[in-house]
């Protein structure tokens, strides 16, 4: 695809111009600001609506003392040769939009709209875009194809090596194993676990046996503080557990002989006394009961009237209580409807206030009359919306508030309070049967008055006082036994606490030899996965190696870095481009001079063009700079800074 001419009209500065190419390489010579990045622009613009730079917030409009250039159309119109020998015209022109607002008579700057054209007939944008896209192969391939910098300098160096490896492909990991003999191994690192025939690839492993290095580096610090401190938690030296276990076996025996004498003491002596006492308790409790049965059974009419009555004030009661809070329910639904209707009301009194928009009967375009049957129909329409939504709200007021239903629940609430008064009087009647009632209970005397219970009672004392006599010879005895006994029990723990410790030093040995052993494990697992993630390196330095020996055979000069060493060994991915200095040795493009730069970009233009299948025309800036420029096929378009040519002069190559 070559330019045959290209027509710029107001377009950043340039009012009219027009350059005819002829499908031909040519120069354009100009001084500093005569616009010859004006026409960079113009070629980026017409084809992927961007700057040649690629800023944002960019403008093709013209621009003068005193900011843009107004009511200006701004255009641009290319003709190009397709391969096949047809050709195509591609026009695009920014033009500003203008609108009145309602009530003005002045049109304001709105924004702006551009229109697209193909071969001079007017075209959607999508439309428009496609066919670029058809054509040219997309905004990056045209991007690659027509700035010789973009891909060494402006791409992305991960979308720069995805591209060099789609042009030239990738090496296999199969091809790059059965290329070195020491990889033989490394199949058997990536297989992974539990199955036979699922593989990790090289990146996957490398990753996963790195970060278990790490954790087995991380384990392994740690083992050596965990076994010192299990080995300072053994104890000093003990007797052994059997002998320890025999002695509170006889320690047990003397605590419990302890036990047996203590009891012994405690129930020889006071025996008579306390079964005595406790008959005659026993006795007292059966007469007490007696007497109160007595003086129950004889009231016991009186007692089940009061229970009638107690039984109907808490019915009566209870009802009052109910009828109250239905009536409260009842008065808060009337309260809720009331709020519902007058809200109704009001929504029913804005919709009937709404009037007839008069400003509808004016064109919001150009502010003239609209015709009278449009005006009527429009009227109607907004009678008959109105009327509708009035009717709406006023079935909505019937079926949801109206004034029935408020004063069926205010009638029902009247009766609740009627019951309620009711129940009330039932049971304050109520009460004053049962005090009336109350009147025939005889108070009598306490069970303690009588006779019987001071005799029993003066017995009871009797008894006590012997007991406490008999417990004072028992006490001396039990003294010395309990002190006994309390030797006995602690000689009994310290045992029991020397056992704990040789039963914990026996689980920090077991955990010293189990940490050991897990120290040995984690030692052969680091050396097994250092040596996976260094035959992973061996695989990534060969497949390095033939990746790029097949990437720079595409190139006759410019070559191509895939990978950096890093201080520990391993390898960087990134994508160099190396460029021949004039010395013959390659160094990166960026610190190559221009013209070596300008050439090992047309070269990886010419590359990339070819796995395209695509041609488009390079434009080379600064191109002054450059003596000679290597040999392509492709239409080429020289921006030469020329302070001697004050006006834009074409040099269209034979």
């Amino acid at each position: 695809m070559k330019i045959l001419d290209i027509k710029l009209s107001n377009f950043q500065g340039i009012a009219s111009m027009e350059i005819v190419l002829d499908g031909r390489s040519a120069s354009i010579f100009g001084d500093n600001g005569t616009g010859k990045t004006t026409i960079f622009n113009a070629i980026t613009w017409l084809l992927f609506d961007k700057p040649s730079t690629g800023a944002k917030n960019w403008t093709p409009k013209t621009r003068g003392a005193d900011g843009e250039k107004h009511n200006l159309e701004h255009s641009v119109t290319a003709t190009f040769v397709l391969p096949d020998g047809s050709r195509v015209t591609l026009g695009k022109t920014l033009r500003e939009v203008y609108k009145k607002k309602r009530g003005s008579t002045t049109a304001e700057y709105t924004g702006n709209t551009v229109d697209y054209f193909l071969d001079g007939v007017p075209v959607k944008e999508k439309e428009y875009m496609a066919a670029v896209a058809e054509y040219c192969g997309g905004e990056q391939i045209m991007k690659l194809l027509t700035m010789p910098d973009y891909f060494p300098e402006t791409m992305e160096w991960k979308k720069r090596r995805e591209l060099l490896l789609e042009i030239c492909g990738d090496v296999s990991d199969d091809d790059v194993i059965e290329s070195n003999p020491d990889l033989q191994d490394l199949p058997m690192y990536l297989l992974k676990p539990g199955t036979l025939s699922q593989f990790y690839t090289v990146e996957e492993y490398s990753k996963i046996a790195k970060a278990r290095k790490t954790d087995i580096n991380r384990q392994l610090d740690a083992i050596p503080g965990r076994i010192d401190e299990a080995q300072r938690a053994i104890p000093a030296e003990l007797p052994a557990k059997d002998v320890l276990e025999a002695r509170l076996h006889a320690a047990a025996q003397a605590t419990e002989e302890c036990r047996q004498m203590i009891a012994d003491i405690r129930a020889g002596s006071g025996d008579t006394t306390r079964a005595a006492l406790a008959a005659v308790r026993a006795e007292l409790s059966e007469a007490r009961a007696n007497y109160t049965r007595k003086n129950k059974d004889a009231m016991a009419g009186v007692y089940e009237a009061l229970g009638a009555i107690d039984k109907e004030i808490r019915g009566a009661s209870s009802r009052a209580e109910d009828a109250r809070a239905e009536a409260g329910t009842k008065r808060r639904q009337a309260e809720r409807l009331t709020r519902l209707r007058e809200s109704i009301l009001a929504e029913y009194r804005e919709a009937a206030d709404v009037k007839f928009d008069a400003g509808q009967e004016n064109c919001p375009t150009c502010g003239r009359r609209l015709p009278e049957d449009q005006i009527e129909a429009m009227r109607g329409d907004f009678n008959q919306k109105r009327a509708e939504r009035l009717a709406a709200i006023n079935e909505r007021g019937r079926r949801e508030a109206n004034k029935d239903m408020i004063a069926e629940l205010e009638a029902q609430a009247t009766e609740l309070d009627k019951r309620a008064a009711e129940a009330d009087a039932e049971a304050t009647a109520a009460k004053e049967r049962r005090q009336e009632v109350e009147k025939g209970l005889v108070n009598t005397p306490d069970f303690e008055t009588t006779d019987e219970y001071k005799t029993m009672a003066a017995r009871i004392a009797e008894l006590e006082r012997a007991e406490v006599e008999a417990d004072k010879g028992v006490a001396a005895q039990a003294e010395q036994a309990d002190a006994r006994l309390q030797e006995c029990l602690g000689r009994e723990h310290d045992i029991r606490g020397q056992i704990i410790q040789v039963e914990s030093a026996a689980k920090q040995r077991a955990r010293v030899a189990e940490l050991e052993a897990q120290e040995k494990q984690l030692a052969e697992e680091y050396e097994k996965v250092e040596r996976g993630v260094y035959l992973c390196e061996v695989f990534t330095k060969t497949k390095v190696s033939a990746l790029t020996e097949r990437i720079n055979s595409k190139f006759r000069s410019v070559s191509f870095q895939l990978f950096t060493e890093q201080v520990n060994g391993g390898l960087s991915e990134c994508c160099e481009v190396l460029v021949p200095s004039e010395d013959g040795a390659m160094v990166p493009y960026a610190t190559a001079n221009h013209a070596a730069r300008v050439n090992a970009g047309l070269e990886i233009v010419a590359t990339i063009a070819e796995h395209f299948g695509r041609e488009m025309p390079v434009i080379v800036d600064n191109a002054e700079s450059v003596t000679r420029l290597i040999d392509t096929e492709g239409q080429i378009i020289r921006l030469v800074v020329s302070e001697a040519d004050k006006t834009l002069r074409v040099e269209v190559a034979a």
